[in-house]
């Protein structure tokens, strides 16, 4: 189920236009890496949302890591993460 959950967001996670990058994961979370990493990091905290922001950490500079968790909570991320420039 995890593997499966985590493709199903990193395919959602792509198609978004501040996703710089998403690293290959052979784990339960995906490290991806973002524009404005802090300022997302502080908006999904804010819709209750919460990932690692992960940007000050040595070569991880402009990532959040996100664990994969139910097909619910992989929805909710992904549809607040498409509302995040609308706000």
């Amino acid at each position: 189920n995890i593997i499966e959950n985590r493709e199903i967001v990193r395919n959602m996670l792509s198609e978004l236009p501040f996703v710089k990058k998403i690293y290959h994961s052979d784990a339960n979370f995906l490290l991806v890496e973002v524009d404005e990493p802090k300022q997302i990091y502080d908006y999904l905290v804010a819709n209750k949302i919460i990932v690692r922001n992960r940007s000050n950490v040595y070569l991880c500079n402009g990532c959040l890591r996100i664990t994969i968790g139910t097909p619910a909570e992989n929805t909710m991320l992904v549809h607040s993460l498409k509302n995040y420039k609308a706000n």
